[in-house]
């Protein structure tokens, strides 16, 4: 049963060049495109996003919070919505839950954020060390050994 709501719902998901396209036409609403495309447009409450990924991670606050070296009353101010932090902290907390590079993506554009770009040096030492499950410590001494910033 779950497979086939998967393909139903892979059926409606349409790329990004598709929703531009109706988006630039003229004589649709907003509320037209958003029940045109229920599956396609990403959730973006960040408390629900932040308290998903604690979930999956099955990591408790006080893990997250050692492993990502953030102060506790950032974190809790972080996963409760209050406070968008900077691409650098999404990383740190990512590492620290061993979560995906999907995961990271995600919950960088829906802070608005720039995804990690493969092309970019700096980067792709992010990515590498998001897909081999590094520590936040490692991926520093990563950065710092190929002359690059460490997360702040």
């Amino acid at each position: 049963m779950g497979k086939e709501i998967k393909t139903v719902v892979e059926k409606y998901i349409k790329s990004t060049s598709e929703l531009m396209k109706e988006l630039e036409k003229k004589e649709i609403s907003l509320e037209e495109y958003f029940k045109n495309n229920p599956y396609t447009i990403e959730n973006s409450d960040l408390k629900e996003h932040w308290h998903n990924l604690i979930e999956k991670s099955g990591l408790s606050s006080f893990d997250i919070i050692n492993r990502s070296e953030f102060a506790y009353a950032y974190y809790y101010e972080v996963v409760g919505g209050k406070k968008i932090p900077s691409r650098d902290k999404i990383i740190r907390l990512i590492l620290a839950m061993h979560l995906s590079l999907d995961d990271c993506q995600k919950t960088l554009r829906i802070c608005g954020l720039s995804e990690l770009y493969p092309r970019f040096r700096r980067d792709s030492i992010i990515i590498y060390a998001i897909n081999h499950e590094l520590t936040v410590f490692e991926l520093n001494e990563l950065l710092s050994f190929q002359k690059e910033n460490e997360l702040k």
